[in-house]
């Protein structure tokens, strides 16, 4: 995501970027690296639910996935699971430029993953024995791990995935509305040149990175005028007061900001004032 990002609507994860030359987002492309990441933390979870959890639908499945061999390439898998729920991440960020919208696509990689490896070893499980009774009080009486806590654990992921699958639709919806609005304004709108001049930091982060609120003047029809956004950039990346700045907006009261990307602007030298504290 090119920072500084500015939204004169939304701030924190909701605002909303479109690169030049890109046209609005879509979720089919980012399904199959969303099924892929699903698939690896799956997997990944299919040991600490069968060897740990009681999930195992025999003693055979249990001492293999409880093997130090086992054990060690799951270690390797997770990380590897890793990297492709940020490679969800960062691709749902080149679609729709919202964090927002990339931390659902992200979490549902994760949640789904999980649950779905739960919900295969329960079945497997229940399949292979039928008379083995599901029981919760087994969490409470039983002298070893049962079956039911690891059900527990993978009700709570499914429970997890399925709120997330529900504020998908809408956040994928404001994404797009907002990216719709940003290239519309750059074919059909007003196009100004402003100035920033003021810019205040807000002591709050989003993933490290520092939150602003700036007000723009620039000039519309021959009159002066000010416009007030919300700022989200990197700490070495704060754009100084007097910086150039792009102002599109049109007659439906829609206005985007941006810096001007040819004027050369300048950022805070000091960094370090921006970084969050470790407290």
């Amino acid at each position: 995501m090119s920072l500084p990002l500015f939204s004169t609507t939304d701030k924190s994860g909701r605002m909303t970027m479109l690169l030049p030359g890109r046209r609005v987002g879509r979720a089919a492309p980012l399904m199959p690296w969303l099924l892929t990441a699903g698939a690896l933390w799956s997997l990944t979870g299919s040991v600490p639910f069968g060897a740990l959890l009681g999930m195992a639908p025999t003693p055979a499945i249990n001492l293999f996935l409880g093997h130090p061999v086992t054990v060690g390439v799951t270690v390797l898998l997770l990380f590897v699971a890793i990297g492709a729920s940020g490679g969800v991440y960062s691709r749902s960020v080149e679609q729709f430029g919202q964090a927002r919208v990339a931390g659902l696509f992200a979490t549902l990689s994760v949640a789904g993953g999980l649950a779905a490896a739960a919900g295969i070893l329960l079945l497997w499980t229940l399949t292979s024995d039928p008379s083995r009774h599901f029981d919760l009080e087994a969490i409470a009486t039983s002298p070893t791990i049962p079956l039911e806590l690891g059900a527990v654990v993978g009700a709570s992921f499914a429970l997890w995935a399925a709120i997330t699958l529900l504020r998908l639709p809408g956040a994928i919806a404001h994404a797009r509305l907002r990216q719709a609005d940003i290239e519309r304004l750059r074919l059909e709108g007003l196009s100004c040149t402003g100035t920033l001049t003021a810019v205040n930091f807000t002591n709050s982060w989003l993933h490290n990175s520092p939150m602003f609120t700036v007000e723009v003047n620039y000039i519309a029809q021959g009159a002066p005028r000010v416009v007030s956004a919300h700022m989200r950039t990197s700490a070495d990346r704060v754009p100084l007061v007097g910086s150039r700045m792009i102002v599109l907006t049109d007659d439906r009261g829609t206005t985007h900001v941006e810096l001007d990307p040819a004027s050369g602007a300048a950022f805070e030298p000091d960094a370090g004032k921006f970084a969050p504290s470790d407290g």
